[in-house]
């Protein structure tokens, strides 16, 4: 690509800062790389939950549906609202706490960038639930949609169209997907 030449008499660009929103996306793809770094983020959420059983469902190879279920502790609904928020996390509080985690995460990143990336449906059931619960989240991590849902103890993180919301990325996930797959 040749880059013009600009004449010394035109102004520079104001440089001005990103949108919260596009800040929020281009990051996000910095965390969730590809399918395998989606899936295991999924993963080592579960094992974190300390989960004995992990289902994983994809289709059309991870382009349409990724799904991991789990049968570990599932989420209490008082964390309902931060679970997909960025930096949001049950595994420290501040920086001092890093010398003591033994889990595989602990930024509060993965489920936030995948909801950046893509649409969230998250269903779980705390041993303390009588029933489960169905949420959806928007980009943004918030929930949109809370819903009783039936299931055992456990939680079920599904990602439809991973990379959607950054039209290049899905278009080129899509491809080197079918590649593979041949």
């Amino acid at each position: 690509m040749e880059r013009a030449e600009s004449s010394s008499t035109e102004p520079a660009k104001a440089i001005k800062p990103i949108d919260r929103k596009s800040v929020h996306q281009i990051c996000s793809g910095q965390v969730v790389l590809s399918l395998s770094t989606a899936v295991k983020e999924l993963v080592e959420n579960s094992l974190d939950a300390g989960a004995t059983n992990i289902d994983l469902k994809l289709k059309d190879y991870g382009v349409d549906l990724i799904e991991v279920s789990d049968n570990g502790c599932g989420v209490e609904e008082e964390n309902f609202e931060g679970l997909t928020l960025k930096h949001h996390t049950s595994k420290i509080q501040e920086f001092a706490d890093l010398t003591q985690v033994e889990t595989f995460g602990f930024r509060g990143e993965a489920l936030s960038s995948l909801c950046a990336l893509s649409d969230v449906t998250i269903s779980t059931c705390h041993a303390s639930a009588k029933v489960g619960t169905r949420l959806m989240f928007d980009h943004n991590g918030k929930i949109i949609q809370k819903t009783p849902y039936p299931r055992p103890r456990g939680t079920t993180v599904s990602v439809q169209q991973l990379f959607s919301t950054l039209p290049v990325r899905h278009k080129e996930f899509q491809r080197n997907i079918k590649k593979a797959s041949v």
